[in-house]
């Protein structure tokens, strides 16, 4: 821009010089008359600007250290952060002690940041209520104290804390998510199942999960024919579905068996063929377990029907097999000692087997996957560290 005026200064110096008169003019001003020529007010002017521009240069170069030292200062609150995350990801109390120190040196007391800094590295019900008070950390502060609410089993405090984090942005994920969960916990079935579609909806789980979550759900409301029909493999989705309609549990053992056998299941069968003879017995548990012959529960199966019709020799033979695929359990030890005290009289042989009882293993059974707790039962919760669908046949 100045290179531009200059150039026209000089076209203009250059044009009035070639006039016969160099264009004299009169200025009036102030009770002062003053004639010159058009060719020296233009020279003035030119001298004004360049003067102008030499002037205005230390200015320019402080308002470029300014905005040097302002980014400057903003990359080292960025790199700050950064390492604050890191730090609290890696747990490293050394590198935590440090930051804490050059805390102020960053960042203003009274600082959002600072606030924000606070709650990483000694979080507290304190310093997420500090959060509440600004709008551009409010919903942190109310994550924060979310999660002390929901660990102290305050769940009127929790829905509090749901809703004004609704209000404030009902589409950001954690809010849908947190909401769920204390649904959940709360056993609120129907409105967990509402939040459940919510979530699918964010795209916040795929549609294998929504599908488990919501068969879970349906059986807790007792809607087993619409759980069944979302996830027929889950073993407490059938197992469930069995007990609701004895009249289907027959076939409903079979089509799981293939795919998840486990002793439940084996006792709702055979409640299911309890009225047929013994030969159409045996027959409808060799058919049940013609698809994986040798897993663990259907040798047991084969074994007990076994017993049941007296063929001990059967009996053992399925047990022989077994223990030659599987440790010792309980049941197992139990029921050789039965087959050579009822079969062949063996009461030292079975003697010898019920002490082995005292350090087999237990059966596989229920238990939760997160805190490894052993159930009798399935639950949608965990009893201990109440996790949902954690409870899995193991």
């Amino acid at each position: 821009m100045f290179k531009f005026l200059l150039i026209l200064v000089v076209l203009c110096i250059a044009g009035f010089s070639m006039m016969p008169d160099m264009g004299i003019i009169t200025i009036t001003a102030f009770g002062f008359r003053v004639t010159t020529s058009v060719l020296i007010v233009i020279a003035v002017l030119a001298v004004i600007l360049y003067l102008w521009h030499l002037l205005k240069q230390p200015f320019l170069w402080l308002s470029s250290c300014q905005t040097w030292y302002q980014k400057r200062k903003q990359s080292q609150k960025e790199a700050y952060l950064l390492l604050a995350l890191k730090t609290v990801l890696d747990q490293d109390s050394a590198a935590k002690a440090r930051l804490i120190k050059q805390k102020n040196t960053f960042f203003d007391k009274k600082s959002d940041e600072n606030f924000i800094i606070d709650a990483l590295f000694q979080p507290s019900p304190h310093t997420f209520e500090q959060l509440l008070h600004r709008p551009e950390t409010e919903l942190a502060g109310i994550h924060g104290l979310l999660d002390y609410a929901q660990k102290e089993g305050d769940w009127e405090e929790t829905a509090r804390l749901l809703q004004k984090a609704h209000d404030k942005n009902p589409d950001e994920p954690w809010v849908a998510e947190k909401l769920w969960q204390a649904q959940i916990l709360q056993s609120d079935w129907a409105e967990a199942l509402k939040t459940l579609d919510t979530l699918k909806k964010m795209g916040l789980i795929g549609k294998t999960e929504f599908q488990l979550r919501k068969a879970l759900i349906l059986v807790k409301l007792g809607r087993v024919k619409e759980a069944y029909k979302l996830a027929p493999a889950e073993i407490e989705v059938a197992l469930a579905y069995a007990k609701a309609e004895p009249k289907k549990a027959k076939d409903i053992i079979e089509d799981l068996w293939p795919k998840a056998p486990c002793q439940d299941a084996f006792v709702l069968f055979r409640k299911a063929i309890v009225g047929e003879k013994p030969a159409a017995q045996e027959k409808a548990v060799r058919k049940l377990v013609k698809h994986n012959p040798e897993a663990k529960q259907s040798l047991l199966a084969l074994a007990e029907t076994a017993a049941d019709l007296e063929k001990w020799g059967d009996v053992k033979e399925y047990l022989t097999t077994y223990l030659s695929l599987y440790p010792l359990t309980v049941t197992v030890a139990q029921m050789m000692a039965q087959a050579e005290r009822r079969g062949w009289h063996h009461e030292e042989a079975a003697k010898d087997w019920e002490i082995k009882t005292r350090f087999a293993r237990d059966e596989d059974g229920w238990g939760c996957g997160v805190c490894g707790h052993k159930t009798h039962e399935w639950d949608i919760l965990c009893p201990k560290c109440n996790t949902f669908g954690s409870i899995r046949y193991q």
